[in-house]
């Protein structure tokens, strides 16, 4: 299934721009970027965002930005916007003198001009749900009391701000929505001995569908990071045994935001390859991606990219045949241990917990000195200047390391091997220990980390699969 982009679903052609007229004011010292977020990119599925320094001597300043032409909701230093196309947003901020008053964020707002009430509507919507007293209500059903009293006071801006348009009025109760279960949020977070109470999380989520179709109309990436921070504690709560992975796919599945799918998503990818590898998961997750993201949207260049970065490191696969000179000046290669598992420990002299396991990568050693077809490397990932090499050396001597089987990893990115190196085995972060078998083909391209308990068995283990 193929998701439509957003504009799809909302626009109806070409349409004129809006534009953004905002002035700043800072009663004192204030230095920082004041950032617009919005929807954006040739399809209108791109996070977007421009802004400006406010600097510590200047107590004002005046930004102009124009909006491509599409209803939406876009964010301005924290607070959110509704805004049409062919519209002028006239809108100021001040800084805070509390930074606690609510809503929450370091300005103030206000808006003026023939639309100012519609422009105010969901800084005021935050307003009222972010007022709600969570202290008040110790039960669900005394909070169902808060945000009704809230869901009225809404109503009453809804009546003043006298919006016409369909597209606008869903984006509005998305909103409130997404208002709503974030004071559903504090209130679990305030009352954690409800949280395993049957049916908390059915309440929870009660009212909020990550599937809405307005989703693809928010312009701001920080608002649909929280959108899904709240709408995944809501599934946690009604199953706790859910992943990451079901995360993944339930938004893939469900969601209707290109963008959003995509950033998770390609996210997901980053962060389970640097902790993980590459494991069977990515790919399902990788063949859903396809299926539903847009072709040649960024998320889904970006999640390809990302998996076919670590699905080279699937167990099985050969491993890149490195060529890096030991302390000696020795080039040596991989390929010079055909016949024998290769333990490899990437480290770095800087990196805390990579000199932590340097005794333990000694003790495993030591304990198959006398097997003659097991070989174990240590591979210092350091800058290449003389300096730093001279310090690895010496720095190995006191570790108990050194050898012909202690080699060097340039840092120096502009350094072709290296930067293959870097590629082939998606060197993102260390500590990093990979297994190799006989043939060179991956026993294990990223193994735990070397303080894991069960560590030493999982090096016997890569040992007995050597047949």
């Amino acid at each position: 299934m193929m998701m439509l982009g957003w504009n799809s679903m909302y626009a109806t052609g070409p349409a004129a721009p809006a534009k953004l007229q905002l002035q700043v004011t800072a009663k004192r010292t204030f230095g920082g970027l004041v950032r617009v977020g919005y929807m954006g990119g040739k399809a209108m599925d791109e996070f977007k965002e421009d802004g400006f320094l406010l600097s510590a001597n200047t107590p004002t300043a005046a930004f102009n930005k124009t909006i491509p032409g599409a209803t939406q909701i876009i964010s301005v230093s924290e607070t959110a916007v509704l805004v049409e196309a062919g519209e002028t947003v006239d809108m100021a901020l001040t800084l805070k003198d509390n930074f606690a008053a609510l809503p929450a964020g370091p300005f103030s707002a206000r808006w003026t001009g023939k639309h100012a009430a519609r422009h105010a509507l969901l800084y005021r919507i935050d307003s009222i749900y972010q007022g709600g007293d969570i202290k008040t209500a110790a039960t669900t059903q005394q909070l169902d009391g808060v945000i009704a009293g809230c869901e009225k006071a809404v109503a009453t801006l809804l009546a003043e701000a006298n919006i016409t348009g369909s597209t606008a009025r869903k984006l509005v109760d998305f909103y409130e929505d997404k208002a709503r279960i974030q004071l559903k949020y504090r209130f679990a977070e305030a009352h954690p001995e409800l949280k395993t109470t049957p049916g908390f999380g059915d309440w929870y989520l009660q009212g909020f569908n990550i599937g809405d179709a307005a989703i693809p109309a928010v312009g701001s990436e920080s608002l649909t990071r929280e959108i899904v921070l709240y709408w995944w504690a809501g599934r946690k709560l009604q199953d706790s045994t859910l992943t990451t992975v079901n995360q993944v796919t339930e938004l893939l599945s469900q969601c209707k935001s290109n963008v959003l799918s995509g950033k998770v998503t390609s996210n997901w990818f980053l962060v389970e390859g640097r902790n993980r590898g590459f494991f069977p998961e990515m790919k399902t997750i990788s063949a859903l991606a396809k299926a539903t993201l847009r072709p040649g949207s960024i998320g889904a260049k970006t999640c390809d990219s990302l998996y076919q970065a670590y699905a080279q490191l699937e167990a099985g696969l050969p491993a890149y045949n490195f060529a890096l000179k030991n302390e000696n000046g020795d080039i040596v290669r991989l390929s010079d241990f055909r016949g024998k598992v290769v333990i490899i420990d990437i480290w770095a002299m800087w990196c805390h917990g990579c000199v932590e396991g340097l005794p333990l990568f000694r003790k495993i050693a030591d304990s198959y000195k006398d097997k003659n077809d097991i070989v174990f490397l240590t591979i210092c990932w350091e800058a290449p200047d003389s300096e730093t090499q001279e310090e690895w050396k010496r720095f190995s001597v006191r570790k108990n390391i050194n050898g012909v089987n202690n080699l060097f990893l340039s840092a120096d990115r502009s350094d072709p091997k290296a930067q293959e190196f870097m590629l082939r085995y998606c060197l993102t972060s260390i500590t990093r220990w990979v297994a190799i078998d006989p043939k060179g083909n991956f026993i294990d391209a990223h193994l735990k980390y070397s303080k894991d308990e069960n560590f030493e068995r999982l090096i016997a283990n890569c040992y007995k699969m050597r047949d």
